[in-house]
């Protein structure tokens, strides 16, 4: 499988720790509200993204305050959201316009630790943001990493 995902991988007995960095494959086609990426860890062969064996996602390894942080930074990303396109609220119907306008909801309660939570961006400013956070919140990661997958 041909990647275009960041990824690290690190020895581990027979197999390896395999983290990398993907981004959705539904970015907003109409532009507004951006698009998201994720940063997974699994254990498994060969080393590539997407490896199959056991895994956790970035926010899945973080504590109550680590998930705030994270928390913190996206609802600053859809504070910044323009409006929404009027060009493309016409062109949806009911149901379509109000999932699309949730994309510009703040997120009102804390993320669970089961929560898949996919960073938000639209734009550099937005990616400063999520890459002058994750580098603070990744020691606790990693220390989470290995003892769940070696």
């Amino acid at each position: 499988m041909a990647s275009a995902a960041a990824v690290w991988q690190r020895p581990a007995g027979q197999e390896f720790v395999v983290a990398w960095v993907q981004t959705t494959r539904s970015p907003d086609s109409f532009g507004w509200y951006g698009s998201r990426f994720i940063i997974e860890f699994r254990r498994g062969a060969p080393p590539r993204a997407g490896v199959l064996g056991p895994g956790f996602r970035f926010c899945q390894l973080l504590d109550d305050e680590g998930r705030e942080q994270v928390r913190a930074v996206q609802n600053a990303v859809i504070r910044r959201l323009p409006p929404a396109p009027a060009r493309v609220l016409r062109m949806l119907d009911h149901r379509a316009r109000e999932e699309y306008l949730a994309q510009g909801k703040q997120v009102a309660t804390a993320y669970r630790p089961d929560h898949d939570v996919w960073f938000r961006y639209r734009d550099e400013r937005d990616l400063d943001a999520w890459f002058g956070l994750l580098p603070v919140l990744l020691p606790g990661v990693l220390g989470a990493v290995r003892p769940r997958l070696g």
